[in-house]
């Protein structure tokens, strides 16, 4: 099995990665991570030893393709001398570099290394602004905050688009999610794909608690996309400038139905009688496009509009995760038969 993983530097995605690594070896499996970045800097020690990630991005373009290709070599190499492991590629579709897009992979690199699936690991703006105030190795890229969420945005669109040429699925990860949807994506990936819908509240809500509670009972039986893998209010810190705050919010939707579209159910979850516009949409979204809408509402009195997008309505989370459980064990004969 083969992952090639993608996101915007900086994003500290190798955590998550190497989370589902730890996973893989209690399990009993091999999964190992191979950084193109960092092999791409070992091919080129012979044209320049001072090379590093970010002065890579220096060199002419064509001078850099070779680079890579001689690195994508050697990656294949590795894979094919360790029959018995399975690997996540850590690298990059494309990078925003000088005001423009750079794109470092095309579609015959792909058919080269040949991932079975790929993911685009998502942080907001802000963390990835964080990160590189930590590290400190991009500050004079003069890349900023707006600059940030093009590259964001760059990297979903460039994955998106590659994978679907090669028929093979992009899913995106938020940062905070559960490593352990990684790991069944990677040797589970008949389950049954969920995300996960309810309406913002305080962590120190008692609806919030019941909430976790739920996930964690689904993500037994479940992959569960979770939109609290990434700071949902995130774009709420741009407030002093409109324009970054309206991409960051636009993006926030954009993500969330791209959670929707590579999941194969959507359950709602509303403990409380808080209206959500986040939920309304989502479930529009979901019903739109032929997904599944189960919704938990433990309530007796609803609007006739509540029951309109959604399959079936549940009062007890039991019943709810009950529907699951019959839809998860019929996942894997449908996709066979597919």
């Amino acid at each position: 099995m083969i992952i090639f993983s993608t996101s915007v530097a900086g994003s500290n995605r190798i955590e998550i990665e190497n989370k589902a690594v730890q996973i893989a070896k209690s399990n009993g499996k091999k999964l190992g991570i191979i950084n193109l970045v960092d092999e791409m800097l070992e091919v080129s020690k012979g044209l320049n030893s001072e090379l590093t990630p970010k002065t890579l991005l220096h060199l002419d373009k064509k001078v850099l393709d070779v680079i890579k290709r001689n690195a994508l070599h050697k990656i294949n190499d590795t894979i094919e001398n360790n029959p018995d492991t399975d690997y996540i590629i850590d690298g990059h579709t494309s990078f925003w570099w000088k005001s423009g897009p750079i794109n470092l992979m095309d579609i015959d690199d792909f058919k080269e290394i040949k991932p079975d699936f790929f993911i685009t690991v998502i942080a907001t703006a802000h963390e990835l602004d964080s990160t590189f105030e930590k590290k400190g190795g991009w500050k004079d890229a003069h890349i900023d905050m707006h600059e940030l969420l093009i590259w964001s945005e760059l990297e979903i669109y460039t994955a998106d688009l590659i994978s679907k040429t090669l028929r093979k699925k992009n899913y995106l990860i938020g940062l905070q999610e559960d490593p352990l949807t990684l790991y069944n994506l990677i040797y589970n990936p008949d389950m049954i794909k969920v995300y996960i819908s309810f309406a913002m509240t305080s962590r120190s809500d008692i609806n919030y608690s019941n909430l976790q509670r739920f996930v964690n009972k689904l993500r037994k039986i479940s992959i569960v996309f979770d939109p609290r893998s990434v700071d949902l209010s995130a774009y709420k810190k741009y407030k002093n400038d409109d324009k970054i705050m309206q991409v960051a919010a636009n993006q926030t939707v954009r993500r969330d139905y791209h959670l929707i579209d590579q999941s194969d159910i959507v359950v709602i979850h509303l403990s409380s009688l808080v209206y959500s516009s986040g939920v309304d949409s989502e479930r529009m979204h979901a019903h739109s496009t032929g997904k599944k809408v189960f919704l938990y509402f433990p309530f007796n009195k609803y609007s006739p509009f509540t029951p309109y997008f959604v399959d079936r309505m549940y009062n007890k989370e039991d019943q709810l995760l009950g529907k699951v459980r019959q839809l998860a064990a019929e996942m894997p004969r449908n996709r066979r038969g597919t």
